[in-house]
């Protein structure tokens, strides 16, 4: 099965991604990986696209980007090359439930540390707990995520829901198709 998603970064952070290929964040908002804004049909790309410009901007704004040379937009065009049965969807009641019921077992036992390591690290936790205990491993999780504050929307959220998120840890699924850089953003 191949996901297209775009990742949006500041234009250095692209350079080194072309030069070295993706490394995964080990802290970030749904745990250890690499972030991409799903789609699957082509007539979607913009919309993708257009997250990974909201995220970058974002970003940005939080200061991310402040020590980079090179802070100019850009996103970068993926194809996610993965089995059905190695995506672990968050979308799934049944994971969903496992999950929430996981996350109040374990959240307050993080003591000093910051609530997104909080957060990170029950991702982290469950989902090695659950590769653990069914002796696979996952290439990719699908969860879905509030789209970042500044981004226009096409479409009420009533209709399309929250974007897909999938948080690529096996990096050899991420195939790079190209990088667009948005100077004007």
């Amino acid at each position: 099965m191949i996901i297209k998603g775009t990742h949006g970064t500041c234009s250095s952070n692209a350079d080194s991604i072309r030069a070295n290929g993706f490394t995964c964040s080990k802290v970030a908002l749904r745990g250890e990986g690499v972030y991409f804004w799903g789609y699957m049909s082509d007539e979607l790309e913009i919309y993708a696209r257009d997250l990974a410009i909201a995220w970058w901007r974002f970003a940005k704004k939080r200061g991310d980007y402040a020590n980079m040379a090179n802070q100019n937009c850009s996103v970068i065009f993926v194809h996610l090359n993965v089995e059905d049965q190695d995506i672990l969807d968050f979308e799934d009641q049944q994971i969903r439930e496992k999950f929430i019921i996981f996350y109040q077992k374990v959240f307050e036992k993080f003591e000093g540390k910051s609530e997104i390591e909080k957060i990170s690290d029950t991702y982290n936790r469950f989902v090695n707990k659950l590769e653990k205990s069914i002796g696979k491993t996952f290439s990719m999780l699908h969860v879905k995520v509030q789209a970042p504050k500044r981004y226009e929307k096409m479409l009420p959220i009533d209709i399309t829901g929250q974007p897909s998120c999938y948080v690529v840890r096996d990096l050899e699924c991420i195939e790079i198709n190209k990088f667009e850089e948005n100077k004007n953003e």
